[in-house]
């Protein structure tokens, strides 16, 4: 009976040692995290940061989001902004949020480069703008953590994925560099998809309507989530027809308390500019812009039709392996829409798919969010020294004579130092991207090369 005490104290002592050894890990990839994103947070691009405090602007001024030129998004992240811009007024008093600097002038009048500023952001401005965004990452990596353990039971492979996600310089680069609001997309995402499996199927159309209404994309998981639904509801009355309707009710609702604010003082049509400035058919702008515009559409189209196979083979393969069948999918169909453009703020909500995928079933995507990782930190710094014009502005750690002179001698035209980053570091996430397909496929592409072996990928 004494040995067999023993034996029993040594397994309760490693579990609880297993179990303490998790929560410091955690604690200490929260804190690195932060500190990370603190430092980050002071860098900015300017031609985003600048739309920002145009909106900002503009709302204290009394406009509404689209009553003056400067937002050009669905009303989401305009509405966080009104709340940062209440904020500001009622507790921070942070002066000027932007100001004219004439040394950095320059920059303006480069060829091929109309996106450079010489609108230098207030510091404050800055971390006040990025604060919500950096919950945002927080809150998605905790989901993130929370699918994976609920997946498969383990708490390393669901500390490993929120360490993914949390660390990501894609993550870090578009909240903290680039400043979009991508990470709450992502971070609806992802709720939708744990409330669905938790059958709170209002709640989910309610988080699946803010997904979509704060970036486009994933609306094309549309086709898999219905699929999911009914296949989950399969036995119940009505194949899940109810559930469906209240996910819906949830969507509409949501959408209803987002949109009214617009159709009240007839902004509703400007909500959804930004279709028609993706897509080339926007008024002014030249030919090539209508060429890439149209083979975004191309390209989205595809991706459409992808969905829809997927959907469709989900409902076929029938219940076993639902879970991870559906989760694959969505990880397929997320890929799918970023091969084009494959920009560091786009990537965001690749992040916490890929990451739940190395978690709970394939190690070998670790190559492809290594290559992503590189590539977005080359491509978010490709604006070199001018990413530090609002230290140099508001502290005497730098002077914007000194950046400018830096940026200037960096920027030989064509070839430049910023180019040349910018083509690389896309070029590198792109490759990332690509790795993800081939893993996929991996499967069916030995087996159209050797003419046998597997025939498809598995599941």
């Amino acid at each position: 009976m004494e040995r067999r005490s023993v034996s029993e104290n040594r397994i309760l002592t490693s579990v609880v040692s297993r179990v303490s050894e998790s929560r410091h890990l955690l604690l200490w990839t929260i804190v690195i995290g932060l500190v990370i994103r603190i430092i980050m947070m002071s860098v900015s691009m300017g031609y985003d940061a600048d739309y920002w405090a145009v909106v900002i602007r503009n709302i204290d001024a009394g406009d509404g989001l689209y009553d003056a030129e400067g937002y050009y998004y669905t009303p989401v992240w305009g509405y966080i902004l009104g709340l940062v811009a209440a904020f500001q007024d009622a507790i921070l008093c942070i002066g000027e949020s932007a100001v004219r600097v004439i040394e950095a002038l320059p920059v303006e009048g480069i060829p091929d480069h109309p996106y450079l500023s010489a609108t230098v952001t207030s510091l404050a401005f800055n971390y006040s703008v990025k604060t919500p965004l950096v919950v945002f990452d927080l809150i998605l990596a905790l989901l993130v953590r929370y699918l994976v353990k609920d997946f498969c039971g383990d708490s390393r492979k669901a500390d490993l994925s929120f360490a993914l996600v949390f660390l990501c310089p894609v993550l870090i680069g578009s909240t903290c560099v680039i400043g979009m609001p991508d990470t709450i997309a992502a971070t609806f995402t992802v709720l939708t998809i744990i409330l669905l499996r938790k059958d709170m199927y209002l709640l989910a159309g309610a988080a699946f309507s803010m997904a979509v209404l704060t970036k486009f994309f994933p609306a094309f998981l549309l086709f898999l989530l219905v699929a999911y639904v009914i296949m989950r509801n399969r036995e119940r009355a009505h194949h899940g027809l109810p559930q469906m309707v209240l996910a819906a009710a949830g969507a509409v609702i949501v959408a209803g308390v987002v949109f009214l604010p617009q159709l009240i003082s007839g902004n509703i049509s400007q909500c959804f500019q930004f279709l028609t400035d993706r897509t080339g058919t926007g008024g002014g702008e030249d030919l090539l812009d209508f060429v890439i515009g149209q083979t975004r559409v191309l390209a989205y189209l595809v991706v459409l039709l992808a969905s829809v196979y997927l959907a469709y083979r989900l409902y076929k393969k029938g219940e076993g392996g639902l879970e991870n069948r559906f989760l694959k999918y969505a990880f397929m169909i997320v890929t799918l829409c970023l091969v084009y453009p494959p920009t560091t703020q786009y990537m965001v909500l690749l992040v916490p798919f890929l990451a739940m995928w190395i978690g709970i079933e394939d190690r070998r995507y670790m190559l492809s969010w290594k290559v992503m990782a590189v590539g977005s930190m080359i491509y978010m710094f490709s604006s070199n020294a001018l990413m530090f014009l609002s230290l140099a502005e508001w502290t005497n750690i730098i002077s914007v004579d000194t950046l400018i002179s830096i940026f200037l001698t960096l920027d030989w035209g064509l070839v430049s130092i910023m180019n040349v980053m910018f083509v690389v570091g896309g070029i590198m996430q792109c490759a990332s991207i690509i790795l993800v397909l081939y893993i996929m496929f991996e499967y069916r592409i030995k087996a159209h090369f050797n003419r046998g072996g597997v025939n498809g990928i598995s599941g």
